[in-house]
């Protein structure tokens, strides 16, 4: 490997760890004294903007960046099936929730709509780009096996919710990690990101769909 080749592998592992360490910090980059001020969209904006643009240099600094990072279309016949499947599951897992929780399906009021499918849509695209693109695509790019990977990309994606211990309940814990193992399963079998952003979305969305817009309540 010559010098050059070395140097923007390096860049590029660089870059990933930071975006990693991005997520596990975002809630309180997004809430600093320099937003605090300001628009109240501007911090995630500003933070969501951040993720695209490392992504995309990520993804130029690496050979055939695009498809090693699952930046591409994929194949349309799989990945119309597995998203489909994905928003069913959602779905369904969404309803049972509401009923184990409240006894019954709460719908999301309508004043809490755009906010809720705005702030659900840029989760879906930063953390799938963040944890299936980057950290799933460089894991398999510095040689761990397929299988491996996919274990230490969930995991990695759980700690990154840890937050979730004390704010909400062991469900929405082991949830992130096994959101995170079939995201990244639907990753690799479509060649792509995006129906797992797809699925990313249709999970967040029935969960507030079902829950009257409400994550934080009494335990299960």
């Amino acid at each position: 490997m010559s010098f050059f080749e070395s140097l923007r592998l390096a860049i590029a592992l660089g870059l990933s760890l930071f975006l990693v360490l991005l997520r596990f910090d975002s809630d309180r980059i997004v809430r600093s004294d320099y937003f605090r001020y300001r628009s109240t969209w501007l911090g995630p904006a500003s933070y969501y903007a951040l993720v695209v643009v490392f992504a995309v240099g990520i993804a130029f600094i690496l050979p055939d960046g695009r498809r090693q990072l699952f930046l591409t279309g994929g194949d349309p016949d799989v990945a119309l099936p597995i998203m489909l499947l994905f928003v069913a599951v959602a779905l369904i897992n969404a309803a049972a929730l509401a009923w184990l929780r409240y006894g019954g399906i709460l719908p999301l009021p309508s004043q809490l709509l755009p906010d809720r499918v705005v702030g659900a849509l840029m989760n879906a695209v930063a953390e799938e780009i963040q944890f299936r693109s980057i950290v799933f695509g460089m894991l398999i790019f510095a040689g761990m096996p397929t299988g491996w990977a996919l274990v230490v990309q969930a995991l990695v994606y759980g700690l990154a919710h840890r937050r979730l211990w004390q704010e909400r309940d062991w469900y929405f814990l082991a949830g992130s990690v096994i959101l995170g193992y079939a995201a990244g399963l639907a990753t690799l079998h479509s060649g792509s990101v995006i129906p797992a952003i797809v699925g990313h979305f249709a999970v967040s969305m029935a969960f507030f769909a079902f829950a009257g817009g409400r994550l934080r309540q009494r335990p299960i």
